[in-house]
This record gives structure tokens, sequence and C-alpha cells, in this order.
């Protein structure tokens, strides 16, 4: 069995020696194809945007369990979380809002984003089998979202996978027990058939202690999960899958609060009286997609059609009296062609067709839908050793009419080993159907929200050399009309003016002696119009992730620190920083049979990410996997 030092949790696509190579995996940097950056599938070398790709085979070397887990590690990204597995959270990019970030499920968005966030603690890990990061505005590709950047989680293996089944049993602290199961197997010589499934509990804590109010809750999570996809290869030039995917999740957080005012009397209540309140959260996800795709030699076509169905469940202390209850829709259809003019000339294009609705039985917000028609144009020229790169598009919105994106980027060679690059792309980002609409006691929707628009600009130097590859990238992002929260009314408004995040992002891979590294820094300033610090964001981050192998052991270690951040719910306005260590742990007991070990917060670190919601202290977990 064939071992690396070079198998980094994360790996980055900027450095032509840096990929994401697996312990059997001979691929060469050079020969990486990645699909996100251009919506077609290109070299990792030509791609100008900043990019990184993480494989199955990163996630198991780190024995992630979550994918947030997974993306904290990237650079660029910080992760807010109300607490342990399954509590929402919220991915910031560049210090962008978390949903001026696009997600995206095999190119498809998650149906999630017609609200807001996506919530990536819901979206089981056991299905993901590679993930590409894009960041930076991406809007002239992909449309309203892609502000910060674009997170693509691919879970489809294509008709080349070999046949191979993997089994994981695992146990942990919390009483933690999960089961995944996954494989790929050939049926006959033209179709591949792609299962998964997997079970997971966790008992949890109390995420969100109140003494005396909450004592003794836990909030734990449990998960079932299933997808299934088949793979047909028609001729030379034709191929094509048909996929469904489902997952049920059940989760507890804490609603308790202080009752304040007295509504029969309409007065305030002195002293405040404490209401406990244990919910139940339930999500059931259910998608179906089928997708066309034609090769013949410069050209390509591709045709995706896609349906996505999200219902949540919101139970009161542990009853079935229902608290919330939303549903959501969504359906896509996608068409993309590609044509290569030149050797050092494509062109390409197309059109998706997105319709979004949301219904909500418990706010009172009803029933909410609209369409989004996307036309949009990539131009790519290499000619070495100059890159240029342009697109443009047009997005037809029902509510708020069109919207027009563009971005060009270029890359030039200074030598063999240099490389400087720099984009200007502008974005924009609807408002979406719950800010809009939502009725509850803890928000109103505002229907006269206008979309957020942004400028953005990116210059790097990237630097390629036998003892290690490096990368520096300045940027600046210039958003107009931010929405934003605001707790006092409760509702979203837009801010007037033009709010400013600028930043520096360093990375770096090399080898000392038997131990290889990454790491990453991020210094950032995000500021609304105002002049003030947007919330939750902080200005300082370092993350490294060192790796080696000993024989039949392989290691990796994880650090990660954070900065201070402004929180109104944290004890003096803010949050202090927090560093945490994760050490994992493989044992190959037989080439295709491993035992693994992991403690997450080695150092029993206490912090919190989001103001009054404490984070897993010291937690261990142990597995053993068998691949056949």
């Amino acid at each position: 069995m064939k071992k690396t030092l070079l198998a980094l949790a994360v790996t980055s696509v900027y450095f032509p020696s840096f990929s994401s190579i697996a312990a059997d995996d001979k691929t060469q940097a050079d020969d990486v194809m990645v699909v996100t950056a251009n919506r077609f599938e290109q070299p990792v070398t030509s791609v100008l945007a900043p990019f990184n790709v993480v494989t199955r085979q990163d996630i198991d070397k780190v024995q992630a369990k979550t994918l947030t887990e997974v993306i904290s590690l990237l650079p660029g990204v910080q992760v807010t979380q109300n607490g342990g597995r399954g509590q929402s959270s919220s991915i910031f990019v560049r210090g962008a809002n978390s949903d001026q970030v696009l997600v995206l499920v095999d190119g498809i968005r998650m149906a999630r984003s017609v609200a807001g966030n996506v919530d990536f603690n819901q979206i089981p890990l056991t299905q993901v089998e590679r993930i590409e990061f894009t960041r930076g505005a991406r809007a002239a590709i992909y449309g309203s979202e892609a502000i910060g950047g674009v997170i693509n989680i691919i879970t489809l293996t294509g008709t080349d996978t070999p046949s191979k089944t993997k089994l994981d049993l695992g146990i942990g602290s919390h009483n933690y027990q999960e089961a995944n199961v996954s494989g790929a197997y050939n049926i006959g010589d033209k179709t591949v058939l792609q299962l998964a499934a997997g079970y997971e509990t966790d008992k949890g804590y109390n995420v969100h202690p109140q003494p005396g109010l909450n004592d003794g809750d836990k909030h734990g999570f449990d998960s079932r999960n299933v997808s299934l996809a088949l793979h047909h290869k028609f001729s030379d030039q034709v191929s094509g899958y048909v996929a469904t995917r489902w997952y049920k999740n059940h989760y507890q957080y804490d609603g308790s609060y202080y009752d304040s005012w007295d509504e029969v009397n309409n007065a305030p209540l002195v002293p405040a009286v404490p209401v406990h309140e244990y919910v139940r959260a339930e999500t059931e996800f259910n998608d179906y997609s089928a997708g066309l795709k034609y090769d013949q030699n410069s050209y390509k076509s591709s045709l995706i059609f896609d349906y996505q169905r999200q219902d949540n469940f919101d139970y009161v202390d542990k009853t079935n009296v229902v608290k919330r209850q939303d549903q959501y829709h969504q359906r896509n259809i996608q068409w993309h062609n590609q044509y290569q003019l030149l050797s050092t000339l494509s062109v390409s294009g197309g059109i998706d067709w997105r319709q979004e609705q949301w219904a909500d039985f418990t706010g009172f917000a009803g029933d909410k839908e609209r369409d989004n028609t996307g036309y949009y144009a990539v131009g790519l020229w290499d000619y070495s050793p100059v890159s240029i790169e342009t697109s443009v598009r047009l997005d037809d919105n029902q509510q708020y009419g069109t919207h027009s994106t563009y971005n060009i980027a270029g890359g030039w060679y200074l030598n063999d080993n240099i490389q400087l690059r720099g984009s200007y792309g502008t974005a924009f980002k609807a408002p979406n159907l719950y800010q809009l609409y939502v009725k509850s006691a803890w928000s109103t929707g505002n229907p006269n929200l206008n979309p957020e628009t942004s400028k953005n600009i990116d210059v790097s130097l990237h630097a390629d050399y036998d003892i290690g590859s490096f990368a520096v990238t300045a940027y600046q992002m210039r958003i107009d009309d931010l929405i934003t929260y605001t707790g006092g009314t409760p509702s979203y408004e837009n801010v007037e003016g033009e709010s400013k995040i600028k930043g520096i992002e360093v990375e770096a891979d090399f080898d000392t002696g038997f131990l290889s590294h990454q790491l990453n820094f991020d210094f950032k300033d995000p500021r609304n119009s105002k002049g003030e610090r947007l919330d939750r964001r902080e200005k300082f981050s370092f993350k490294w992730v060192g790796t080696a192998s000993f024989g039949d052991l392989d290691s990796a270690l994880t650090y990660q620190y954070h900065g201070k951040r402004p929180d109104q719910y944290g004890p003096t306005g803010e949050l202090p920083a927090y560093d945490t260590w994760d050490l994992a742990l493989t044992y190959w007991l037989q080439p295709k049979l491993a035992l693994k070990g992991r403690v997450a917060n080695l150092l029993d670190e206490q912090y919190e990410t989001a103001g009054g919601y404490e984070m897993p202290g010291r937690t261990y977990y142990t597995s053993i996997n068998y691949q056949f």
C-alpha cells in the first residue's frame, strides 16, 4: 500500500505542485480537472480565480464528521455555530454575509437558499465525494448570491468509477454512533450504480445553558440518509444519469427565554417570568435529478433537470405541538454549451431557469413563489505566458427585473515559477423570500428591500518552487444596499451607502522532513457604510494542517486560531479570540482495513462562535473502516 506525506485535509489547487493526492492515487496536479470555476471542465492550471478542492480522501484523512468541520479549514472561511452537532451554523466567506456565498450540490443551488442561509450541518457528509470552492464574485457565471464565493458539494461520481464498497462503523463522546456504507458498481461495460446510506446519532449537551431555567437539558442530533444514482454511457459521445438523495434529521435546541411583557394587561412584567422551552426540530429533504451530456471533439453540451423539496417542523417541549412548519420547493433546468474554437481559445454559455417556492404554514407568510432566468457567456484565452478570462450574465428576476453582471480576469507568468493574477467583477443578490415575507415573533419580513450589488477586485501573486508553493491575494468588496437584520424591530433593512470589506489571504504548502504543512492566514477589515465592524466577523485567522505517515500509521494534526469578533450577546459586546487543536490517527491493519481515532478540541478549549452558545469541549471518536 502506497503512503504519502502529502495528504492534507484541504487541498489548494492554486499551485501546480499541490493537489489532493490519495494514498493510491498517482494523479498529478496538472491532470486535475475542475468544473466550478467557469461551469465547464478545465485543468486547474487554467483557473484564474482563487480555488480550492477537497476530496473524499482528504475528508477521511482528518476524520471530519460534518461539512462545517471541513469547510472551516478552507482559506477565507469563518464558521459560526449555535453549539454542537446539528445546531444552526453560518459560513462567512471573506467577511461577506452567510447568504452571500452560493452553495451548490452537483452544480445545483440548495433549496434552502430560498430562505437564505444553507445549514451545512444538515447535509450528510457521507454523501460527499468532493468539494470545490472558489472565492470572489462569480455572479457573472452563477447569478444571485455569488458575491463572496461559491461552494460546490459534489456527490455524483460518473461512469468511469471502478467498483468499490466502503463501510464505516464508529462511536464517540456524547453517545455518538455512526454507521455508513457507500459504493459504486459497474453494471456491464457502460453503466455504474452509485449508492450511499448512513445513520448518525449524538445525544449532545446543553448548548445554551441558562442556570435555573434549562438545567439538565441536552440538545442532540440524529440523521438518516440515502442516495442513489445510475450513470449510463449511451455511446462514445452521449452519457446520462438519474439520481435521488434523501435525508431526515432530528435535533433539539433551546428556546427558553424570560418573558418581560404582560400581553393581557399590556404592561411590563417585573420581574420577568422564566419560560422553559425545549424544542425538537425535524428536517426532511428530497432531491430528484437527471442529466444528459454530449461530448463531440471540440463541442460539449449538458442538460440537467432537478427538483428539490425540504420540509421543516419544530415541536415544543417534547410534544407534537407544532411551533413552526414550513416547506421549500425548487425546480431547476440548466443547459450549458462549450466550444473549443482554437487550441488557445474556448467559449461557453447557456441558460438556467429556476423556480423557488416557500410555504410558511405557521408564520402567516403564506405561499410565496418566483422565477429567475439567467443567460450567460464565458470566454477563456490561454496563450502562454498570458491568460484572459471574461464572463457576462443577464438575470431576469420575476420580482426585480433584469440585472447584468460581468467579470474579467487575467494571469501572467513572470517566469517559470511566478504568476501574477488579477480580476474585477460585479455581482448582485436578490433578497430571499424569507427576508421579504417572514412573519413570526422574532422576525418580520420587509417587502420593500432592494437587491444588493457589489464590485469585487482581486490581485494575487503565486509562486511554485521545489521547496514549496505560496500565494498572496489582496481583495476588496464594495457592497451597496447591504441587507442586515435589526433586532430592535425586528426586521430586515438595507444599509444605505457602500459597505466595504478588504483583506489579504496568504497560503503556503511545504515539507519539512517527514512532516507536510498546509497553512493559511486571513487578514480582513469588514465594515458597513457607517464604518462599523460587521457583526460576528473576525479580523484575523490562522489555520494549519500537518500530516505525516510512519509505516502503517497516518496522522493529521490541525490547528485553528480565530480573533475576537463583535457580538451583541458576548460578555462585553464581543467574543474573545480562541484556538483549537484536533488530532486524527489512522492505523492500517490491512491494506483495506483501517482503525481510526480522533480527538477534537484536544486541549479542551472553552469558547463560543455565537454569543451564549457553548461549543463542544474535548470529544473522542473511534471508528473502523473497511474497503472492498
